[in-house]
């Protein structure tokens, strides 16, 4: 009985490991995942090389993935440069103050959180393009072309704007 309960055991942990094999591969199948990592080799001497204390790395990391996601032309918050963060943390915060206040810390927030800190890229603009560009210009042409004033403008613009959104679902925008 004592044999059958240890293969029982061992059939359930040799399951266990095909699972987490499984789940590796799935984790690590990601076209994202090895275009970040990609990203981060190429980038491994500008941003990480020179690294000597885990904030730094943990700074450095941050600002790869945001380098990444402007590249790829999301819209994003842009990370304020370490020097520019301890700036404005000494201005708000005296050394010998104790624990950082939420004043203190809202001053910080609004010395970093700036109209140029967020970033938009080609896909955030492509989108706002054609999401309200589409339908400005199908009403625009339903008010332009003669035999077209008859279709109400309760439906030109739906569906200029569902037609967009199935544009940009389809094109892999959305």
């Amino acid at each position: 009985m004592g044999q059958g309960a240890a293969k029982a055991k061992q059939g359930g942990e040799e399951a266990a490991q095909r699972t987490e094999k499984k789940d590796e591969k799935k984790a690590h199948k990601s076209n994202d995942a090895d275009a970040l990592i990609a990203f981060m080799k190429q980038n491994y001497s500008d941003k990480v090389k020179h690294v000597k204390s885990f904030d730094e790395f943990y700074h450095s990391i941050y600002e790869l993935i945001q380098m990444f996601c402007e590249s790829r032309g999301q819209l994003q918050y842009r990370i304020p440069s370490k020097e520019e963060l301890k700036k404005q943390y000494e201005k708000a915060h005296p050394w010998n103050s104790g624990n950082l206040t939420q004043e203190q810390f809202e001053k910080i927030a609004t010395g970093i959180l700036k109209v140029e800190s967020f970033t938009f890229g080609r896909a955030a603009v492509d989108i706002l393009v054609v999401l309200f560009g589409v339908p400005v210009c199908a009403l625009l042409t339903k008010r332009v072309v003669p035999g077209l004033k008859a279709i109400s403008d309760d439906i030109v613009i739906p569906a200029a704007t569902s037609g967009a959104v199935v544009y940009l679902a389809k094109s892999n925008k959305l």
